[in-house]
């Protein structure tokens, strides 16, 4: 009795000191519900974790007490800093290095918590069917090992998702496609098309790696580069230190970007409306100066030997509500209808699943990002897997789907080359992507 009231005691006062920072610091809101949610999780585990090791000897007790508390004084210590500074102004080693940390820690800990919760449903079946044998208590001892290996496996994921953060944020992979399509015209058989995608220039911390990016980019020769959305994080102020690096990519006939769903500044409180209008004015102007053909659902006709080919852009367009929809077809296919061959530059797959596969027969070749392959999981050349393909169809490399009539659309998704709330990689390489177009009539 005297414990659940300890408990009772614990989550009412841990609600209404919450309560209280929120109504003193209104915009800390959203920090200060993960700030108790997390407080809730470590308790809970906390209690269990606590009866396995404090039996063992001091030094090794208070060392694993020290470890399992440290995560939530990291989430503590960004809390209590974003009540001095918005949390979009922190230093950006800070920001990055710290949410990272953060996420992995309790993403990882998911793993001990689901291996508690099966023990404590087993133990409580036992409990329910009576088993007072000397075999039912054997059958008590099965539980507590299966906790202590989520620990443990917890452990060893914590350590290879920290290991992505040091060693593979930025390890390249240079993927080489080549695509034949019906309709193109000889003069672009062999054109050479570089793809890259999801930048997030908000999470770097290392122009080294960005200059390694270019360089790798120049050295596959590109006719064109197609940048497929999210240059940014939260504002169009992260991506200035970084345009004379971008600048040295060298292509022959040109770069064409899209927006993705982190360009428009949604994801950022604006003192007003017209602030965040100037961000994406600042942003436009980041293009044109940079010389890279922003496509806001248009398009552009690329003429070489009198053939013709049509680059064609969309705004983002996301099948999950919270994603803007902004794409516009009809109007970003004006003055193609004649044009044999359309390649589209569309952020979000999924409005490659949803629309431009459905009803759009006419494109030929879709260039997609936004998935990051999700950063974490298990790729050989026969097989790959991520938690992200439960939410994306179409998540990382190339698709293709076939119409009545024999005409074959492609998909391709790029892997991003940077990353956004978890600043690493595990087994899913950052991406540039080469595709080669063949004319099949050659």
């Amino acid at each position: 009795m005297i414990k659940l009231l300890r408990g009772t005691l614990f989550i009412v006062l841990s609600i209404l000191l919450v309560w209280i920072l929120k109504q003193a610091f209104p915009k800390n809101t959203g920090a200060l519900n993960y700030f108790l949610l997390f407080l809730f999780l470590d308790a809970f585990l906390w209690v269990i974790t606590w009866r396995e090791i404090k039996s063992l000897k001091p030094l090794w007790k208070y060392l694993l007490a020290i470890l399992f508390w440290m995560p939530f004084g990291l989430v503590l210590a960004g809390v209590t800093y974003g009540f001095f500074y918005t949390y979009y102004f922190w230093p950006l080693f800070v920001k990055t290095y710290l949410t990272s940390l953060v996420f992995i820690a309790y993403a990882t800990r998911i793993l001990p918590l689901s291996f508690l919760l099966v023990t404590l449903l087993y133990q409580g079946v036992v409990m329910l069917l009576g088993k007072v044998s000397p075999y039912a208590r054997s059958l008590n001892q099965r539980p507590r090992k299966l906790f202590l290996s989520g620990w443990i496996i917890g452990m060893l994921v914590f350590l290879l998702m920290l290991a992505g953060m040091v060693f593979w944020e930025h390890h390249f992979k240079v993927r080489e496609t080549e695509i034949s399509l019906k309709k193109l015209p000889i003069s672009f058989d062999g054109l050479r098309i570089v793809q890259l995608s999801d930048i997030h220039l908000g999470s770097w911390n290392s122009r080294t790696k960005l200059i390694e990016l270019v360089n790798k980019v120049n050295a596959l020769k590109p006719d064109l580069l197609f940048f497929t959305g999210d240059l940014c994080n939260y504002s169009t102020q992260e991506v200035w230190p970084f345009k004379d690096v971008l600048s040295r990519i060298k292509t022959t006939y040109g770069a064409y970007a899209i927006l993705g769903n982190h360009d428009y500044g949604d994801y950022m409180t604006w003192t007003s409306d017209e602030v965040k209008k100037q961000n994406m004015l600042d942003l436009y102007r980041f293009y044109n100066e940079l010389g890279w053909k922003l496509l806001r659902n248009e398009n552009e006709i690329l003429v070489i030997n009198e053939d013709s080919l049509a680059i064609v852009g969309v705004e983002n367009w996301g099948a999950v509500r919270r994603f803007q929809r902004k794409a516009d077809m009809p109007k970003a296919l004006t003055g193609t209808e004649t044009i044999p061959v359309k390649l589209l530059l569309s952020h979000d797959p999924t409005h490659w699943d949803s629309i431009v596969s459905k009803s759009y027969p006419e494109i030929d070749l879709t260039f997609a990002g936004h998935t990051h392959g999700g950063q974490v999981g298990v790729e050989t050349s026969q097989w790959k897997w991520s938690v992200v393909q439960y939410l994306y169809p179409e998540w990382a490399g190339l698709y293709q789907k076939e119409w009545d009539d024999s005409t074959t659309q492609y998909l391709y998704v790029n892997r991003g080359a940077g990353t956004i709330g978890y600043a690493g990689r595990v087994g899913i390489w950052a991406e540039i992507t080469l595709i080669i177009l063949r004319s099949s009539e050659n």
